[in-house]
């Protein structure tokens, strides 16, 4: 709810079919939730995923509502009950409007740049604001991990906020903000929840499968993505050169993009000079410069997000020479390539948030290089989702690891030991089930030698498991660091 206290005249720019009558009315708040409207409130009736708007509008009009605006096709049926029901079209926008006129007047003072694709969003808007605020431009974050500081964020439970919610967030952070890097899912962008944000800039990292059980297909996914791309509103584009979707963002960007990647092609060019044990030394190349940087990231894809990271700063004007200085301190984000440490002469332990075969893929292929010793995989599915990724996940598994132990991750209303059995069914391997993943976990890393590698791949920053409606807290970095302790002799 958002206090107004303005006659509904004020308005009228956003709602071209305002009768005149109620140019006057006076309007106290303006109520998303129908279960918060008090007399004299207006209600926004937004869509529901479950097609409930009809029974909101009813409650808020019991509930005292002045005025409702909704679609066309609810107004119709509304019981009014001396309400006024004002038809609008395209309810999103005029409701995402409405939101930024009345928490920012005409224009937010935020540079916001939206970071869409299937892997690598988090990563690519942490290392943003972390390089934005070394050149001295206070950067938020807001996606999956939270909103705010980089280090310090407040929880989300969700990659794009609900619209009102957003546009409030947006608002609190521009007290201490002036750049905000934000995920954007592709439910956000199909569900129109980013109505009324003005990105200056946009960024594609990458199109793997992910998300079918609600898009469909991959066509209707990659629709989805490009919708960022096609604002009116945009500065500047910014995408994966190594991706074979970027040719068909290009064509429908409204600005042309400029390209990162390792192709002769890209406008910043990257090379890997060295993968290591501390992380890995990559050079940029950007416009005849060239400059080298020891990176404390784990592998190639990091190098994909930080030059997709760097090339947004770049066009937001900084110096390509201070730029690659600040990369140098970035940390990783926590659940992705995260390491988990309690002393030396222990395995490597790394916790990473891939869920999709292709995330999983990359992490296995990137983590080769940095190994001298055997990779152990410890991963699942999740219940209730595309099951069809699940063979795939195993088979991935399989090829790329020495070792796999197949576990739970959140199953949700499913057997666990049925989606374990899922994702390696038929396969030969050197593989074991442990459906307890704690139990998962210790095993792996107590099992290892010093020069191994463990990857707890599937939750990354998540501290739940979701088993049959209830969530119990559950940290894959927690549960490694007791299992490295156990281990620990030093």
């Amino acid at each position: 709810m958002i206090s107004f206290n303005q006659p509904l005249k004020t308005l009228q720019p956003w709602v071209e079919l305002l009768p005149q009558g109620l140019f006057d009315l006076e309007i106290k708040n303006i109520s998303f939730d129908s279960r918060e409207v008090k007399a004299g409130d207006l209600f926004v009736a937004l869509p529901s995923v479950a097609g409930n708007e009809l029974q909101y509008v009813q409650v808020a009009i019991d509930n005292g509502a002045s005025v409702v605006l909704a679609e066309k096709s609810i107004c119709e049926q509304v019981l009014t009950n001396g309400a006024s029901c004002v038809t609008v079209h395209n309810i999103m926008d005029v409701a995402g409007s409405i939101l930024a006129f009345v928490l920012n007047g005409q224009a937010l003072d935020l540079s916001v740049v939206g970071i869409t694709g299937t892997n690598g969003k988090s990563s690519i808007s942490f290392y943003l604001a972390q390089l934005l605020n070394a050149l001295h431009k206070p950067c938020a974050v807001m996606g999956t991990v939270g909103y705010g500081k980089w280090d310090d964020l407040k929880p989300s439970g969700m990659t794009t906020l609900p619209l009102e919610k957003l546009h409030c967030v947006l608002n609190e952070l521009s007290v201490d903000f002036s750049a905000v890097a934000m995920e954007v899912s592709s439910h956000g962008l199909e569900q129109n929840r980013l109505a009324g944000v003005k990105f200056e800039g946009a960024v594609f990292s990458n199109l793997s499968r992910d998300h079918l059980d609600y898009h469909g297909t991959m066509e209707a996914y990659g629709a989805a993505k490009a919708l960022l791309f096609q604002r009116a509103e945009l500065k500047f584009a910014v995408m994966n050169g190594d991706d074979p979707f970027t040719q068909t963002l290009k064509a429908l960007s409204v600005v042309k993009p400029l390209i990162y990647g390792q192709g002769n092609e890209a406008d910043l060019r990257f090379s890997l000079d060295q993968m290591h044990d501390a992380g890995m030394t990559v050079t940029f190349h950007w416009k005849g410069q060239s400059h080298s940087v020891n990176l404390p990231l784990f592998g190639q894809f990091n190098a994909e997000n930080v030059a997709a990271a760097m090339l947004c700063c770049l066009q937001m004007g900084h110096a390509f020479s201070s730029v690659v200085q600040a990369c140098a301190a970035l940390n990783a984000v926590p659940g992705r390539m995260q390491q988990v440490k309690v002393s030396e002469k222990q395995p490597l332990v790394l916790v990473d948030y891939a869920h999709t075969p292709d995330a999983l893929e990359q992490i296995l292929l990137a983590t080769k290089q940095h190994a001298s010793g055997k990779i152990t995989l410890v991963v699942g599915c999740g219940g209730d989702r595309d099951a069809g990724k699940r063979p795939l996940m195993g088979k991935i598994a399989l090829q790329f690891a020495d070792n796999a132990i197949i576990t739970s991750d959140n199953p949700r209303s499913e057997n666990p030991l049925s989606i374990c059995q899922q994702m390696v069914d038929g396969m030969q391997g050197n593989f074991v089930i442990e459906v307890d993943r704690q139990k998962a976990i210790q095993q792996a890393i107590t099992q290892a030698n010093p020069t191994d590698i463990v990857i707890i791949a599937g939750k990354g920053h998540e501290d739940y498991q979701e088993i049959q409606g209830q969530r119990r807290y559950f940290s894959d970095v927690v549960e490694a660091e007791q299992a490295l302790l156990l281990g620990d002799h030093s």
